[in-house]
This record gives C-alpha cells, sequence and structure tokens, in this order.
C-alpha cells in the first residue's frame, strides 16, 4: 500500500509566491501594498510605518563595508512595524545612508509615519537580497506569529547603496 503524503497548507503556497515576488521586486514596500490590496480587494492599500527604535543596535563593519560608508557617522538606523487596518504586516530594520537621499526623505523618514520605501521610490530603488528564510512549512493549523525574514540591501536605481534591511514578515500577510 503506498504511503501518502499529506497535502500542503493552503497558506503556504501563498507565502511561496509572496516569497518569490519579493525577490524579484525593487521594493518591499511597494510589493506590500499591491499584495494587501490584491488579497483584501482594496483598490490600494497604504502601509503605516510605526517607528519602534532611532539607535542603531551595535553592529559588525560589515554593514559599513556593504553601504560603502566609512564611520558609524555616516549611517541613520530605524526599526518599524509596517501596518495596514490595524495589523503590523512586517517588522523591518533599516540601516540607510541619509547623505544620499534626496533633500527632504530624511525628515520624511524621521517624521515617521511613512514606510523606508515609499520615501525611497523617487530613486528607482533596486532589491539584492542576501538571505530569506521561509520560517513556517505548513504544519499545523494556523502559522505562527512570524513566516518569513529577508535581508537585503536596497540600491539606488544607478546602482548606490542606499539602505541595509532586514524584514520579518508576520501572519497578517497570508490572512
Amino acid at each position: 500500500m503506498p504511503m501518502t503524503r499529506p497535502s500542503p497548507h493552503p497558506l503556504c503556497s501563498a507565502l511561496d509566491r509572496f516569497d518569490a515576488q519579493l525577490r524579484a521586486s525593487g521594493s518591499a514596500t511597494l510589493l506590500l501594498e499591491e499584495w494587501l490590496a490584491e488579497r483584501g480587494g482594496a483598490g490600494r492599500a497604504t502601509l503605516s510605518a510605526h517607528v519602534r527604535a532611532v539607535v542603531a543596535p551595535r553592529e559588525d563593519g560589515a554593514i559599513l563595508h556593504r553601504l560603502a560608508a566609512t564611520d558609524w557617522a555616516q549611517i541613520s538606523y530605524r526599526r518599524v512595524w509596517l501596518a495596514w487596518g490595524g495589523r503590523v504586516m512586517s517588522v523591518a530594520e533599516n540601516w540607510y545612508v541619509g547623505a544620499r537621499l534626496a533633500e527632504g526623505m530624511v525628515d520624511a523618514l524621521a517624521s515617521g509615519a511613512t514606510p523606508f520605501g515609499a520615501v525611497i521610490a523617487p530613486l528607482c530603488p533596486t532589491r539584492e537580497t542576501f538571505s530569506t528564510e521561509t520560517l513556517w512549512a505548513g504544519q499545523e493549523g494556523r502559522p505562527p506569529p512570524t513566516v518569513l525574514r529577508h535581508h537585503a540591501l536596497v540600491r539606488s536605481g544607478d546602482g548606490l547603496p542606499l539602505c541595509e534591511v532586514r524584514e520579518v514578515y508576520t501572519r497578517n500577510i497570508l490572512i
């Protein structure tokens, strides 16, 4: 008698699709807004950023190297919750070089409510993904609180490193 495998959880294919789209996207913010609009049946989903920290944790020099910066004084930091409809969709840590942003962008980030990707959209960003980790493989009924982790470098359209980002996506992107 052949063994039968349990069929994968229906939300696993959605998570795999989101992960693939995020890897191919130039902006996590734009992708997440499009994803939520599609899933929620809305014409447009607008994320809000809730700043949780602005003091960078001590990190190794690899971030400086990847951002092509000479010292930590050039680097700004913010940790945010990106929310839609009162639910947190992701938690993101951003190390960025403020001097490389266009006029007014640093002030917009300091005010807090606008996601990094929305602020820098005029710079035509691209993403270079360093790593991705799926935190849920469909076991059990309900996804855990966090389902996906990404680590990427964000560059301007002309290739200048702008930001290193670490993102954790919550199950709210699926349900």
